[in-house]
């Protein structure tokens, strides 16, 4: 299975490769680009030739024939008995080359393979007001590797507010939800331990777990939340587990209360260190306040909150935290000093006078969610009558079974100027084919035309 899902993720990379050169040449040029802008980053194991090739549907001599070259060239480097790893980068990426950059300029129907929001206007309005308190900050060096000591009292306070009483030194502010968790990652696992997960999950965290070196394991999640009787058959032998149950990243199901104290129940009696990831939480669809996630149900000594203004007010915003244990609190900034000294203080500066407004934009998000939602179920019913997906709580998308390979609908959809990305990516044991997650903002006349498109991808396959 691994060695397929490695195959996929390489794939998905590469994106539209196929260009009027010989499918070799081709490939082989596509490889150099991901090689020389670091998305296959030196000592990286390549996938297979066999592998590849049935990832990429060609001939398994095209797949050779490209890493010959590669081999010849100094990019990859083939190892007798053990495969072919990459080498490293024969000199700069020119800027506007790389399957990665090609969404930029403006060519595709849409890009459909991120969730993030467009941004609100409440940060622009703020914009003024943090000119004038920067003026104080000036006077001083603007190193805050712990967070803006401002900020980190606020966060504490709204913690206290919502029934987890908490310190200033109990919060540390990161560069987004996705620095938080790979703080925590690179922090408390590594090689010898194990990570257990939902299956599926926010690919970011599968990342940074997996980037950490120690073992990542799924736990199948369902529509009432994570599997608590598979979990509790892996949790002796888990170091930690990281959970999303105020609302679930892809699917969107928000885990009910008494579930949510029977995981923390279960937790607390293997030892467990909980991550509970609450960054999608402001974004409920049916009510007004944050989804709940375990601050009352886990062990304050045992858990891990991670937040973020990303979601509700702009992706461009990159404010986050982590809430836990003073000493754990301590081991991150640690870290965090190793990576920088501390997030921009502009941005922490619009986040302390974004907080008080968070309820205004909560009820924004939701009404523009609900709205679009709306939309995006019309037309996938009009076009797509065959996928179906669960209602979900809340968050920026559906998780759609489109009832057949979605790895490689993906591939079609991307030749056709549509990027999309399928379940595997959202598991750590490249499961979930037949699912996508599908955001619902982008215009009707969007949705529609991508519809449309897939429509046609997926015709002859209907019955």
């Amino acid at each position: 299975m691994r060695v397929r899902g490695e195959a996929e993720r390489v794939a998905r990379l590469l994106g539209a490769w196929r260009t009027t050169a010989p499918a070799g040449t081709a490939l082989r040029q596509a490889l150099a680009e991901l090689i020389d802008g670091g998305h296959l980053p030196p000592g990286r194991r390549m996938p297979g030739q066999r592998e590849l090739a049935g990832a990429l549907g060609v001939a398994r001599g095209t797949v050779a024939r490209a890493y010959a070259e590669l081999v010849a060239d100094g990019r990859l480097a083939a190892r007798h008995g053990s495969g072919t790893y990459v080498r490293g980068a024969r000199g700069p990426a020119r800027p506007g080359e790389g399957r990665l950059t090609s969404f930029d300029d403006g060519r595709p129907v849409a890009d459909l393979s991120s969730g993030a929001l467009p941004g609100s206007d409440l940060v622009a309005e703020v914009m003024p007001e943090v000119g004038r308190l920067l003026r104080h900050h000036l006077r001083g060096a603007g190193y805050h590797p712990a967070g803006l000591p401002e900020l980190r009292q606020a966060l504490a306070a709204d913690f206290t507010r919502r029934g987890l009483p908490t310190r200033e030194d109990e919060i540390v502010i990161t560069a987004g939800s996705q620095q938080a968790v790979w703080l925590i990652a690179t922090a408390l696992t590594g090689p010898g331990s194990l990570t257990l997960v939902d299956d599926p999950s926010y690919r970011g965290a599968l990342e940074a777990f997996a980037g950490a070196g120690g073992r990542v394991q799924g736990v199948r999640f369902t529509s009432a939340g994570t599997d608590l009787g598979l979990l509790a058959h892996t949790a002796a032998a888990a170091d930690l587990l990281y959970a999303q149950t105020a609302l679930h990243n892809p699917t969107g199901v928000h885990t009910p209360g008494p579930r949510r104290g029977a995981l923390a129940e279960l937790a607390a009696r293997h030892g467990l260190l909980v991550v509970d990831d609450q960054s999608q939480a402001d974004l409920a669809w049916h009510r007004s306040e944050p989804l709940p996630g375990l601050e009352r149900h886990a062990d304050p000594a045992r858990l891990l909150t991670v937040g973020t203004l990303s979601k509700l007010f702009w992706g461009g915003l990159r404010v986050g935290w982590v809430r836990g244990p003073r000493e754990i609190v301590g081991r991150l900034v640690e870290v965090r000093r190793a990576v920088d000294l501390g997030s921009p203080v502009a941005d922490q500066l619009a986040a302390l006078l974004l907080l008080p407004r968070a309820a205004r934009q909560r009820a924004d998000r939701r009404a523009f969610l609900l709205r679009q939602a709306a939309d995006t179920e019309d037309v996938l019913r009009a076009e797509l009558p065959r996928w179906r997906w669960q209602p979900p709580a809340g968050g920026s998308g559906l998780w759609i079974d489109t009832g057949e390979d979605a790895v490689q609908l993906s591939g079609r959809a991307l030749e056709r100027g549509l990027r999309l990305t399928p379940g595997p990516a959202f598991s750590p044991h490249h499961s979930h084919r037949r699912f996508v997650r599908l955001p619902v903002w982008h215009p009707r006349h969007t949705l529609r035309e991508v519809a449309r498109i897939l429509a046609d991808l997926t015709e002859p396959r209907r019955v």
